[in-house]
């Protein structure tokens, strides 16, 4: 057809605005997050020895997806370089024990989210009678805001969980049950956690911040900024009241196989 018709002539119509214009379509849902990207970004153009550059295209609908894949990608190999040498992970993690890890994904999450709406903007305009570029740039700000918003709350909640789960281990779990004391005031019983429980609170992964390469007696500090990362990726946590024997235990269920038979052989 586009050999033989003609088929949206910019020259008559001007350049593609996905921000101004409402097609009252949207698209698949894998792709619907490039939409919204396309219908967020403000036009933007450069002309460089008679050819334009048209930006609010190419960086929503080039840049972005390739970014994307390229974190994805990437993002293994940089929690790697902060954490340093480690052995081999052979555990799940729990979210909340991972908070700067669970934070990030709440907040790509909730980004993804927002594109992903504007995909529908001039839809989501009509159902709730909002004006088309009030929605626009209500949607522009929550692209910025909300993951901001989102990490720090995430990051927030797997904390508080974690101080939960210390309370848990120190004070036991609720029973349910009320006993009343010789003074006429009234106390909830609590009961110790169960083996299982326990473990399942304890045993978990603990990367240190790392510090090798900052030493005062060093002249040249060449590992600052990645030690910067190490203390913001793993500075914050709530650290669980352990027995040496359970420390033991603890370093005996996160070791790899081939550790592990050299503890059992010694």
């Amino acid at each position: 057809m586009s050999a033989l018709m003609q088929i949206n002539p910019v020259w008559d119509f001007g350049p593609y605005r996905a921000d101004h214009v409402s097609i009252d379509a949207q698209p698949d849902w894998y792709v619907g997050f490039l939409e919204g990207a396309l219908r967020l970004m403000p036009a933007a153009e450069t002309n460089v020895a008679g050819h334009t550059f048209v930006w609010d295209v190419f960086l929503p609908g080039v840049v972005l997806p390739t970014a994307l894949f390229m974190l994805l990608y990437a993002y293994p190999f940089f929690e790697r370089w902060v954490t340093g040498p480690a052995p081999e992970q052979h555990l799940c993690d729990r979210p909340r024990n991972q908070p700067t890890r669970t934070a990030l994904g709440v907040a790509a999450l909730s980004a993804y989210a927002v594109l992903l709406l504007a995909g529908g903007q001039d839809v989501l305009s009509y159902v709730f009678h909002v004006p088309f570029e009030l929605m626009t740039y209500t949607l522009r700000a929550a692209l910025f805001v909300v993951p901001f918003v989102a990490y720090h709350a995430a990051k927030r909640a797997c904390l508080g969980l974690q101080a939960a789960d210390r309370r848990r281990l120190l004070e036991g779990r609720d029973t349910a049950k009320v006993r009343r004391v010789d003074g006429g005031g009234y106390v909830r019983e609590r009961t110790l956690l169960s083996a299982e429980d326990a473990y399942r609170i304890l045993v978990r992964d603990e990367p240190r911040p790392r510090v090798h390469g900052t030493e005062a007696w060093r002249l040249w500090h060449r590992h600052r900024v990645r030690n910067a990362l190490s203390r913001w990726y793993f500075a914050k946590r709530v650290e669980m009241p352990t027995t040496e024997w359970q420390r033991e235990r603890i370093e005996v269920a996160r070791a790899g196989p081939a550790q592990a038979e050299d503890s059992g052989e010694s």
